[in-house]
């Protein structure tokens, strides 16, 4: 018989068993790239800090030997004096650098950003002055939206991703597990990044260079080079965009591939388990059918490719719902999950729909077996009494 078996006849008259298939197949699609969006939270959070603030603003934390400071040989009391003159001479050359439009040498704080996979710092530079905030402000592309901008020595202002991440209130403390009451919360600023800067309180000396660059420094040990001085990376601490992007790579993609790869890995044996068991039992019920189908003239290759294309409508439907429910659980969790606790999220992993496509292949290509099995076992429907299936 040269007439192709349709496929849709048996998609039309056994819905459930077709849905149980296409739902096995989309859970698999829908929980790994959620779990992909949820833990990629970390990745696209922390590179607000590493890569965006990096870019804008750098510090620099150099140890008294760096510059040029004979710690041996100089008195105790003298050594932070020298190491203060030191680092105002650095502050005023770099400047004079170019790509760097202002400089400081000042103390900072620190906040955190607690993401679903680890818990990184945000430096909070402190001023002398409101105006230098607002310059810093001006800078990041931070408006105040709430509160004031610091009047006060101890006043901080914050942005709103952080706020909510520490559940940060204006008139309450910054930090307090670090900083106990020594500042607070004057203001809440929006910002595209994490974002926070505030006026410095006695007791809170100098300890680093805050610099604003136009992001061109990529490098700033190259910059301090040119001054003379070299950096060592057991004793001197650099936050700039090389080791942000360094940081990115080592601490957070790493890690999170390799927890999103073994969750994969583990989602699909088990998926693969259960839905080679599930399918040998449909084939199993169908044996009578395909015996029938081949006793009125229906070859193997057109059953073959009947199951074929029921297959496919299966996958391919999977594929399709599973689109439009990532897309409406991705923004679900976002408005519900991700952005009230601060952190920023992205939906297009391309590297992970890849990852999918090659599961959903192995799956495909795993089914072929028991189908060929089936197929083997086929009789007319004279020899059906005798088939011990």
């Amino acid at each position: 018989m040269t007439q192709k078996l349709s496929a849709w006849n048996y998609i039309k008259n056994n819905k459930r068993r077709v849905a149980v298939l296409i739902v096995s197949l989309l859970l698999c699609f829908v929980a790994s790239y959620i779990t992909q969006i949820m833990l990629g939270t970390a990745e696209v959070s922390f590179r607000k800090i590493f890569i965006d603030n990096y870019s804008k603003m750098q510090y620099i934390e150099l140890a008294a030997s760096s510059l040029g400071i004979d710690v041996e040989h100089t008195p105790p009391e003298e050594i932070d004096r020298i190491y203060d003159e030191e680092n105002e001479k650095l502050t005023q050359k770099l400047c004079s650098e170019k790509g760097v439009e202002k400089a400081w040498y000042t103390r900072v704080i620190y906040s955190h950003v607690a993401a679903v996979v680890g818990n990184i710092t945000l430096e909070v530079p402190l001023m002398e002055k409101t105006e230098d905030v607002e310059t810093i402000m001006k800078h990041m592309g931070a408006k105040l939206v709430e509160g004031k901008l610091p009047q006060k020595p101890g006043e901080v202002v914050i942005d709103e991703a952080s706020v909510k991440n520490n559940h940060y209130q204006i008139g309450g403390y910054f930090n307090g597990d670090d900083f106990d009451k020594d500042f607070t919360v004057s203001g809440i600023v929006s910002c595209d990044s994490y974002f926070g800067a505030g006026l410095v309180r006695e007791g809170y000396s100098p300890t680093s260079i805050c610099v604003l660059s136009d992001g061109s420094i990529h490098d700033m040990s190259k910059v301090l080079e040119r001054n003379g001085i070299k950096v060592r990376d057991n004793y001197d601490g650099i936050y700039d965009r090389k080791i942000g992007e360094k940081w990115i790579k080592e601490e957070v993609v790493d890690m999170i591939d390799g927890s999103t790869t073994f969750i994969f890995a583990g989602v699909l044996i088990l998926l693969s388990l259960a839905l080679l068991i599930v399918y040998v039992m449909y084939l199993r019920d169908r044996h009578s059918e395909w015996c029938l189908y081949c006793s009125i003239g229906y070859s193997r290759r057109s059953i073959y490719f009947s199951i074929l294309r029921e297959l496919l409508f299966d996958f391919i439907s999977s594929l399709l719902i599973g689109g439009v429910m990532i897309v409406l659980l991705g923004k679900v969790l976002e408005m519900l999950v991700i952005s009230p606790q601060g952190l920023f999220c992205r939906f297009w992993y391309p590297e992970a729909l890849v990852q999918i496509f090659c599961a959903y292949t192995f799956l495909f290509g795993l089914l072929q077996i028991p189908v060929w099995s089936a197929l083997y076992r086929i009789r007319t429907i004279d020899t059906m009494d005798d088939d011990m299936y």
